[in-house]
């Protein structure tokens, strides 16, 4: 059988042994004479624009005497690297036997693992829960953060309950979903098929359903993007918030295309039977995950439409893409993991993620979704970052990765003391050195486009995980350039404060400087996130209402004793505003008098003097006299070829 259910006999256990059994049935019908392994699960998401939803999942069993039962909830979430799963929003949790209402018990150590007793004689275990959600920040995928009255995101391992002590694989699930009425839905799930209502879905493995989301709203276009000669399908399934965001323009709708083709030209093969872009556009998210033969992307209302939002959404959706072959087919072996249960171990993000974000740049400005002057400023701005985080004087980014479940929910406060998940910033950086050096050492013959072909490609058209380790990724690229390649990762994985922070940009023949010209991609990530962002001039990173987000210890900022946490309400004795406090760090410049600074916390209000006189400081890439310009190189177009 594909698997066993968990359970604590009351005689042997082979006498108790369970036979699971597929169908779809009341508690009160007659079993089949043939059995099969399937799980039902019936979602009900016609009241997700209110943020619930709703399931009951059958179990059918056989077994003639009394026994226990363990179900568990997902906890570790691929692609959320962390323990992620809402038990505490799994709400209304009822279990019955043959329609009797069973007594269960949450376990006292696993809060994600249920222990139900099932009587003799029973036929069919039912599972009845809902689950509810508030705004959650830096979880962008909990319902209360992705449902809206016109939209809605279901990621079904929120609705999910399955035997403890299995492999997902083997685990089968038959899945259907009733929406509300006049939605439409998306999902890379194959052969949907309306009946009494709902959406069914064929059986499959719990590993597919979980890894399959599906998106719905009533305001919702889908656009084709399959490149010509392309057989692999793809698909743009876009849901707005108002008709104004489904307002794609046909330039946009060909970089996407063209991100298609780059990304094919790259890997030389495809890991899915068709691909699909969810994007779903409401309130001021941005974040993706990632899934093997879809992406689930939040975006800001507008954000498909907005210029401000073009570079961060072109590589957003070049990311989760990239992922279907560096992350869901060829996975880290710590992270590969047989069920949603067994933690994961995520020494290896700085390849899953870092690898991923250097690649999204590149693809994303070879399809024309970012230009080389943003990709340029991005960079820039990667690398003004690291410079800052006073955390890496005393964190390395291999703990980053190690450590990474702890930082993805960990506050925006003291990040640059602390340390965030900056393989998602250094991690480019690092490749980019990576690339140029087997574009030096082979002669421009061999680069990293080469490592991407032979390490993600193979065998094409396979749908499966091919788990991999350092050692595998060392010998991978000394098979395409001879090199100490081990030496150069650990020195960048190890050090702490490394200096030059970046020396890939280096290698591609670039470094960065700092004037008085506004960043281009700082200035449009302040108009997403409405944060002002002063941390290279003074050292403070600022809410829209002026609280202190966070604050770079040996600014001017941190010397003079401000803290996250503080309100901003005056500036040189007037009332702050952003416009104001520029100006005050403008003028600044030609004057001897500090920055006085009026704040508030806990109910006190503090005075600070800021001896800043440098001026607003943004960074910029500058070429380096003498050395080859191989960014340039590396940016151009492949699909082509």
């Amino acid at each position: 059988m594909p698997f066993f259910l968990s359970h604590r006999a009351r005689c042997s256990p082979l006498c108790l042994c369970l036979l699971w059994l597929g169908l779809a049935l009341p508690a009160t019908a007659a079993l089949p004479q043939e059995p099969s392994s399937t799980i039902v699960l019936d979602v009900d998401a016609t009241t997700i624009s209110r943020k619930i939803l709703s399931a009951r999942e059958s179990f059918p069993v056989a077994s003639p005497l009394a026994h226990t039962v363990d179900l568990v909830y997902p906890k570790w979430i691929p692609g959320n690297h962390a323990p992620t799963g809402p038990i505490a929003d799994l709400v209304n949790l009822r279990f019955t036997a043959d329609g009797k209402v069973l007594a269960w018990v949450r376990d006292p150590v696993d809060m994600f693992r249920f222990h139900i007793p099932v009587p003799a004689e029973t036929h069919l275990l039912v599972a009845d829960f809902s689950l509810v959600g508030a705004y959650v920040p830096g979880n962008d995928f909990a319902p209360g953060n992705t449902s809206t009255p016109v939209q809605g995101d279901v990621n079904w391992d929120q609705v999910v309950l399955y035997p403890a002590d299995t492999a997902a694989d083997g685990v089968t699930i038959a899945a259907s979903i009733r929406l509300p009425d006049g939605w439409s839905y998306a999902t890379a799930l194959p052969h949907p098929r309306q009946e009494g209502g709902a959406i069914h879905f064929d059986p499959i493995s719990l590993t597919t359903l979980i890894d399959s989301p599906l998106m719905c709203g009533s305001i919702m276009r889908e656009f084709d993007i399959t490149p010509k000669g392309v057989s692999q399908r793809h698909l743009l399934d876009l849901f707005a918030q108002s008709p104004e965001g489904l307002s794609v323009s046909p330039e946009r709708i060909v970089a996407f295309r063209n991100l298609v083709g780059e990304a094919g030209a790259l890997f030389r093969s495809h890991h899915y039977a068709s691909y699909h872009f969810l994007v779903e556009a409401q309130g001021e998210a941005n974040d993706g995950l990632e899934h093997h033969q879809s992406s689930d992307d939040q975006v800001p209302e507008l954000g498909m439409v907005s210029a401000s939002f073009a570079a961060e959404g072109g590589t957003l959706m070049a990311h989760e893409m990239i992922h279907s072959w560096n992350g869901k087919f060829r996975r880290p072996a710590g992270l590969a993991t047989p069920d949603y249960q067994q933690p994961m171990v995520g020494e290896l993000l700085w390849v899953y993620e870092g690898l991923t974000s250097y690649w999204a740049e590149v693809l994303a400005t070879r399809a024309g979704l970012e230009t080389e002057a943003q990709l340029e400023d991005r960079l820039a701005l990667d690398q003004a970052e690291l410079d800052r985080r006073t955390g890496r004087n005393w964190r390395n980014l291999q703990d980053v990765s190690t450590s990474a479940q702890l930082l993805y929910s960990a506050s925006q406060q003291w990040t640059i003391l602390r340390r965030s998940t900056d393989y998602y910033r250094e991690g480019p950086l690092i490749w980019l050195q990576v690339d140029s050096i087997l574009r030096e050492r082979s002669k421009g013959a061999r680069s990293l486009d080469t490592f991407a072909a032979e390490f993600f490609g193979p065998p094409d058209g396979v749908i499966a995980v091919k788990p991999y380790t350092y050692d595998d990724l060392v010998a991978a690229l000394d098979h395409i350039a001879p090199f100490d390649w081990n030496t150069l990762l650990k020195d960048n994985l190890l050090a702490t404060r490394p200096t030059p922070v970046s020396p890939g940009l280096e290698a591609a023949g670039w470094t960065v400087v700092y004037t008085d010209e506004p960043n281009q991609a700082a200035v449009d990530a302040e108009s997403t996130s409405q944060q002002t962002d002063l941390s290279t001039s003074i050292g403070l990173l600022i809410d829209p209402d002026g609280t202190i987000v966070d604050i770079v210890p040996d600014s001017a900022a941190g010397r003079a004793g401000l803290a996250p946490a503080l309100k901003l309400m005056g500036v040189n004795h007037r009332v702050y505003s952003p416009d104001l406090l520029r100006q005050a760090i403008v003028n600044a410049e030609t004057q001897q008098q500090p920055i006085d600074l009026l704040t508030l916390a806990d109910g006190y209000y503090a005075e600070f003097s800021v001896d800043y006189h440098n001026g607003l400081r943004s960074p910029h890439l500058k070429r380096i006299a003498g050395k080859p310009d191989l960014l340039t190189t590396i940016l151009q177009p492949r699909r082509n070829q």
